[in-house]
């Protein structure tokens, strides 16, 4: 039997792995001052590559130092550049564009959405159709519409008119749930055609003034409402069986015995008429806007009735508001015209120039283009409340005087 070497070889596995631990232990000691060292002495810094776009980044560095002020002089063409610029990345990378786009209209700051075009065009320096497109764009010096009669100088001073009454358009918006926008548009489309080449050049015209025109051979207040026309109005306000009848809650909106008798002094007998001294009341258009206002809810009543929704279609609108309620025939197929005139080389009908002012983008700030042309009365009779009450009072009063006055006369 051979004798058991197991204390023998149980020490020859303990020196062996004490001799591993011990070389491991020296290892890792040695890794962790090499590496201390290394960090100390920067040995295992990478080294920095220049970007290969350097040379472009130090460009736009210097481009937009200390010329900006001086760019600033020459503004409208930079900017007008600068959309032609999106226009042409729309093209190629529409998302893009679109950012530039919404940070141009947010920022307000041209040279930021420069700055950020000249970062698309570094990413695009190898798509050759693109750089070939863009090289080609040059400013234009001049900055015309395609829409003709704003692209007279005179345009912003009539603009600056209107938006002085545009608390009163607002009003009589609020009142007969009518888009602030098209009130304006019928608006555009009388003071426009009385500057046209068969009287006065428009330039001619409205350069003088600082205010809408009051007409003087035509209708009654800025927006030229027939007599007849205004007297109709008033009567579809309160007759059911009209087809232009417009619901029971239009009639409670018109304080009828609103009138301003001091200011006729004229002996032209219908300005004895309460109702053309509304619409001439001077320095106060309002009524001359919601007797507008009420004249297209009337329209829109009347197309409802057949079946047809004037919502979408200004030019039917400015159509109907010129011809007059003879020419209104609802149909799936309106035809688009009125009175014909010029401004300076360009011909209009009275409808194709609502249409032209209404998708414009003209004083879209101030009367912009809503989802919801024609309010819902529901939502009229709520928002509307302090208005009719103080209309209701009016009429009130004014009874309480009639018969006073009536019952004085009978004691007399």
């Amino acid at each position: 039997m051979e004798p058991t070497q197991t204390p023998k070889k149980k020490r020859k596995i303990l020196k062996i792995t004490y001799y591993i631990a011990l070389h491991l232990l020296s290892a890792f000691a040695v890794f962790l001052i090499v590496t201390a060292l290394a960090v100390k002495f920067k040995w295992t810094n990478t080294k920095g590559n220049v970007d290969i776009n350097n040379r472009y980044f130090s460009k736009l560095a210097s481009q937009y130092g200390k010329d900006l002020k001086a760019k600033k002089q020459n503004f409208d063409n930079e900017e007008n550049l600068l959309l032609q610029k999106i226009g042409l990345l729309a093209k190629y990378k529409p998302i893009d564009a679109l950012k530039i786009s919404a940070a141009y209209h947010q920022s307000k700051d041209l040279f930021i959405a420069q700055r950020m075009f000249n970062a698309t065009v570094l990413l695009l320096k190898d798509n050759k159709a693109f750089n070939r497109e863009l090289k080609a764009l040059k400013a234009k010096k001049d900055r015309k519409s395609l829409y003709e009669f704003s692209n007279y100088a005179v345009w912003k001073t009539f603009c600056n008119a209107v938006r002085k009454d545009k608390a009163a358009i607002d009003s009589a918006a609020r009142i007969a749930g009518v888009e602030s926008r098209m009130i304006v548009m019928c608006l555009v489309g009388e003071q426009v055609r009385m500057f046209n080449a068969n009287r006065e050049r428009f330039k001619q015209y409205v350069y003088p003034f600082n205010s809408v025109i009051l007409p003087n051979n035509r209708g009654y207040g800025v927006t030229s409402i027939l007599e007849h026309t205004a007297l109709r109005i008033e009567r579809q306000l309160v007759d059911k069986n009209s087809k232009f009848y417009p619901g029971d809650y239009f009639y409670k909106c018109l304080n009828t015995t609103d009138a301003a008798p001091g200011l006729v002094v004229d002996s032209i007998k219908a300005h004895q008429h309460k109702t053309i001294q509304r619409l001439i009341k001077g320095g106060d258009h309002f009524y001359a806007y919601l007797y507008t206002a009420f004249l297209i809810r009337q329209y829109q009543a009347h197309w409802e009735r057949e079946g047809y929704d004037l919502s979408y279609r200004p030019e039917i609108v400015g159509t109907l508001f010129n011809l007059g309620f003879e020419k209104s025939k609802p149909s799936n197929n309106p035809k688009v015209g009125g009175s014909s005139f010029k401004v300076g080389d360009k011909e209009y009908t009275f409808g194709g120039l609502c249409f032209e002012f209404y998708y414009s983008g003209e004083m879209m700030k101030d009367f912009p283009i809503t989802t919801v042309p024609f309010t819902p009365v529901k939502e009229l009779e709520k928002k509307n409340k302090a208005h009719l009450k103080k209309v209701e009072e009016a009429l009130n009063m004014s009874d309480s005087l009639s018969r006073a006055a009536t019952e004085l006369e009978t004691v007399q």
